[in-house]
């Protein structure tokens, strides 16, 4: 329990507002200190120039001895200021009137408190500083906590949209299995089996993606897994030079989009050819997909989406993931399905 609160008092951004207010405050109170007796000083010194033949020995003792205590603080680097002092309080315990004298220290000790001001000042703009510090600090955590509740949000994400492929995908597959065992049909039993095979070995290669690695090179291999688990011909044409300005945001959404897309072609297209191509634009960057299948009115699955509780096609994340990299998409309903998404240059420069 102690352990626990002194790592809450003592954070590191604590420490140095702590450290901030202390200094700010305690050179504020100093430095009225000192302006009031630099106008102590001055009243005295005027006394002393205009009034000293009738001041009492009892005040000549109290300025002279407020002049001993009050400034030396001023005198104790400045062995000169400090014998010009010792003159001064000599010459005033004696009743000598000497103006210049005076004048000498008087302005010699406001140089003094010039320079001190100049400290107190300096004092105050580092305790400004530390703020700035502490603030920095505390924004850069606040940053930190929100790139990792994104993550949290993001893994959290992957595990719904997985979730959904298992039951959309391989525990379909698995029901219908079931059902043509039941009625002993060896056939389709046995299609149903390796669609559920090939379906779990997809994701489970899916699912081993080093997202720094070139995206052209993570393309290639979901396209050569993906033709090889369910035998659709897969070709990817690449023709960009933009795509090495990719950024890991950018190539995890859009790797994820055709991991997607191509789950779905296997399930619902009946295509036999599948193309990927990467193409830039005068300003913008193109990742196509396209099959060669029956395709899907995109107006229909969507009213259908609205009035029914299972989403089907995953139009609804592939649209979101578009729209998080700051891009646009189309879907082509045109000789099988295509999927156009474009990435103006600006966003993953």
């Amino acid at each position: 329990m102690l352990q626990i609160f002194l790592k809450k008092v003592f954070k590191i951004e604590l420490i140095f507002i702590y450290l901030a207010l202390t200094i700010f405050f305690c050179t504020v109170y100093f430095k009225s200190v000192c302006n009031e007796q630099i106008q102590k000083l001055d009243t005295n010194m005027l006394l002393l120039q205009m009034n000293q033949q009738n001041l009492s020995l009892e005040q000549k003792n109290q300025i002279a001895l407020e002049l001993q205590t009050s400034y030396e603080g001023y005198t104790y680097f400045d062995q000169e200021l400090k014998t010009e002092l010792n003159a001064l309080i000599t010459d005033i315990k004696k009743g000598i009137q000497n103006p210049q004298v005076i004048l000498d220290f008087q302005n010699h000790i406001h140089q003094e408190h010039t320079r001190l001001n100049f400290g107190f000042d300096s004092l105050l703009y580092s305790s400004l500083f530390l703020i700035a510090i502490a603030a920095f600090i505390i924004l850069e955590k606040f940053f930190k906590k929100s790139m990792q509740l994104k993550e949290l949000k993001t893994i959290q994400s992957e595990q719904n949209a997985f979730s959904l492929e298992l039951h959309d995908g391989v525990a379909q597959n698995l029901a219908a299995l079931k059902i043509y065992l039941e009625k002993e049909d060896i056939q389709k039993s046995k299609f149903y089996a390796n669609q559920s095979l090939n379906e779990i070995r997809y994701m489970i290669g899916s699912g081993n993606i080093n997202f720094s690695d070139d995206f052209e090179k993570m393309v290639n291999e979901i396209a050569q897994t993906f033709e090889t688990n369910f035998g659709i011909k897969t070709n990817v044409y690449t023709a960009s030079k933009k795509i090495e300005n990719l950024n890991k945001k950018a190539k995890t959404h859009l790797i994820r989009i055709l991991q997607e897309s191509l789950s779905n072609i296997s399930r619902h297209s009946n295509a036999s050819q599948v193309e990927i191509k990467i193409i830039d634009g005068i300003d913008d960057f193109s990742f196509i997909i396209c099959d060669n299948g029956k395709g899907f009115d995109v107006k229909e699955v969507e009213q259908k989406n609205k009035a029914d509780s299972v989403k089907h096609f995953g139009l609804g994340n592939i649209k979101k993931r578009v729209n998080i990299i700051g891009g646009t998409v189309d879907f082509i309903n045109k000789g099988g399905l295509t999927i156009a998404i474009k990435i103006k240059d600006s966003v993953y420069r």
